[in-house]
């Protein structure tokens, strides 16, 4: 009964914050829409679900790195759930100019953004040197970084796995939003993985591989840890979740909502 409470929150949260995507992408006619919609569920389910996180207590924080950083407006969502700001400070300081919640995350730790992302390849890096740093000095804070599948083709991405399996950072979690697509075309066209659970798994991590749009799956994917790997969950989702005219339809990477589909986008939510 407990359980099933906390997925209903969450599953309630996270449709909240998908109309507020629709919502403030509209205002501010912003691009991104389907990358957003594509990773919700699992920022949902990480921050609400399993990350100890409060804006109170920063030096406690787990840590999180949206390296897929097109994607901040669903960061910025969760962060304002959590009260790091209010929806008046989204709304004034989102997409504006000298604003400080850009169309990519600018580190702001009060805010609770714990790093500048959005060049693809580095959030692994980044996160990796946290967890390392994090072991070092003996704390127990977590470090989370969530990339996209085609951010894969980053070389990046494999040097940080690599050093990551070494010094067995255990702290270490890695979510690929699989949507399948990247920037300019589908991902399997463009450089293919035909078993990237395999492939990170030879790499030295604890691999699962989940449906990313279920919160239990994704809750269970959180909890399941190793002694010593880091480890990296394979999200499998959707881009442009839960809109029939937006959902695998990659020109939703940059296209923007007119008044009609903005209509028919929260119709459809309902």
């Amino acid at each position: 009964m407990k359980n099933n409470k906390k997925k209903n929150k969450i599953e309630t949260i996270s449709l909240d914050l998908k109309k507020k995507i629709l919502e403030i992408s509209y205002k501010k006619k912003a691009h991104h829409i389907g990358s957003c919609l594509s990773c919700i569920d699992i920022l949902t389910a990480l921050y609400f679900g399993f990350m100890k996180v409060k804006n109170n207590q920063i030096k406690k924080n787990d840590r999180f790195i949206m390296s897929k950083g097109h994607a901040a407006l669903s960061y910025y969502l969760v962060l304002m759930k959590l009260k790091f700001f209010s929806e008046k400070f989204l709304l004034n300081e989102y997409l504006t100019n000298n604003g400080k919640l850009g169309g990519h995350p600018d580190m702001n730790i009060k805010l609770g953004i714990d790093f500048s992302s959005g060049s693809l390849g580095n959030g692994i890096s980044v996160a990796a040197g946290m967890a390392y740093a994090h072991k070092a000095d003996k704390q127990k804070n977590k470090v989370f970084t969530l990339i996209g599948d085609g951010e894969c083709n980053e070389g990046s991405v494999w040097e940080a796995a690599m050093s990551a399996a070494h010094y067995d950072l255990n702290q270490l979690t890695v979510i690929i939003d699989r949507n399948n697509f990247q920037q300019t075309g589908k991902s399997d066209e463009i450089m293919s993985y035909k078993n990237l659970k395999n492939i990170w798994s030879s790499f030295g991590f604890l691999a699962l591989e989940v449906n990313g749009h279920n919160i239990n799956e994704l809750t269970n994917a959180f909890n399941t840890t190793d002694k010593k790997k880091p480890k990296v969950i394979i999200a499998n989702t959707i881009k442009g979740k839960g809109l029939s005219f937006m959902e695998n339809d990659n020109n939703w990477h940059h296209s923007i909502l007119t008044s009609k589909l903005y209509e028919k986008a929260m119709e459809e939510l309902k």
